[in-house]
């Protein structure tokens, strides 16, 4: 589902424009197995499926209801209990393909048997449009309750939210929407809700929290002090702290929230450390290999290192 603009060309369906009403489109991507964990490797002219990306179908659908039938065709072919949807939200300087792309590796890597249904906000994919994409996160609110509110609808035993740098703040502030207009039972659906390094200020983090009264659980927060995009971004707010600079993790831990610290994970492939989440071999690693224990998650709501095991896997995209 996307709140961009459609383009005439159809080999780019949609840019960086923003459209009032929503499109739909069921798509599926190619994903190669000849590559490193975590990468993306975009198809040039002549695509190598050995090693690139690809999107090898789109069939656009016409209505909300056609998207939900869509939706429930495709968890009627998974096992009973893996009947899941995994929402993704990008962040910024994201192009529709590209978000396409690390939502399908994200599926892949980790390993996740789910459904994948993927919002697209009208990022410029432009490094120079930072506040473009800012404004478009205000225009997208809307887009992001009505999915969230169409995957609650489905069959979906939970509906995972996975949402990254400023698509956090598209989600909190969508989230904070459909709590204000009493669609609680949406926000019992979600579970878990991991936002991966959000580039939300600290104090507005607090007021988006108060107005969710039923925050979705597990409530996880990833995390690292070494991101550089973050750094960035508060160097340009004066100095305002970002929630995954992870400077305020007992505050977060205090509104019921677990954090991971991915500080440590050095492997991450953009080399600002701000998509670890996604692109790191380690990470990916020890969350399919079951190598560290289930206590790597304490009750207690601990902030983690670079312990990052079975439970927090779990809870990654099965919503237990």
């Amino acid at each position: 589902m996307t709140s961009r603009a459609a383009e005439d060309d159809r080999s780019i369906p949609f840019a960086g424009g923003r459209s009032a009403s929503l499109s739909y489109a069921e798509i599926d991507v190619w994903v190669p197995e000849n590559r490193k964990p975590g990468s993306i490797k975009l198809p040039d002219e002549k695509p190598d499926p050995r090693t690139q990306f690809g999107i090898t179908g789109l069939t656009e659908l016409t209505s909300e209801a056609a998207v939900l039938r869509a939706l429930n065709r495709q968890l009627d072919r998974l096992p009973p209990d893996n009947r899941d949807i995994v929402v993704f939200v990008h962040g910024y300087n994201v192009s529709y393909v590209s978000g396409v792309y690390r939502h399908a590796q994200i599926l892949h890597d980790f390993g996740r048997n789910a459904v994948g249904l993927h919002y697209s906000w009208p990022s410029a994919a432009k490094t120079s449009a930072y506040l473009y994409d800012r404004d478009s996160v205000q225009f997208s609110r809307d887009g992001l309750a009505a999915t969230l509110e169409i995957a609650a609808r489905s069959k979906a035993k939970s509906v995972a939210v996975v949402a990254h740098s400023m698509g956090t703040l598209l989600t909190m502030e969508a989230l904070r929407q459909v709590a204000l207009t009493g669609k609680t039972s949406v926000l019992r659906r979600i579970s878990p809700l991991i936002l991966a390094a959000p580039d939300i200020d600290e104090r507005v983090f607090e007021s988006q929290i108060a107005k969710i009264r039923s925050l979705p659980e597990p409530f996880i927060i990833l995390a690292s002090q070494k991101d550089k995009a973050l750094k960035l971004s508060r160097d340009l707010r004066g100095g305002t702290p970002r929630v995954g600079q992870g400077n305020n993790i007992e505050d977060l831990q205090d509104l019921g929230i677990s954090v991971i610290d991915l500080s440590t994970i050095t492997d991450g492939q953009d080399g600002a450390s701000h998509a670890t989440f996604a692109n790191s071999p380690t990470l990916i690693s020890l969350m399919r290999s079951g190598a560290i224990t289930p206590d790597s998650l304490p009750e207690d709501k601990q902030a983690l290192s670079s312990r990052v095991g079975d439970r927090v896997a779990d809870m990654f995209f099965l919503g237990q």
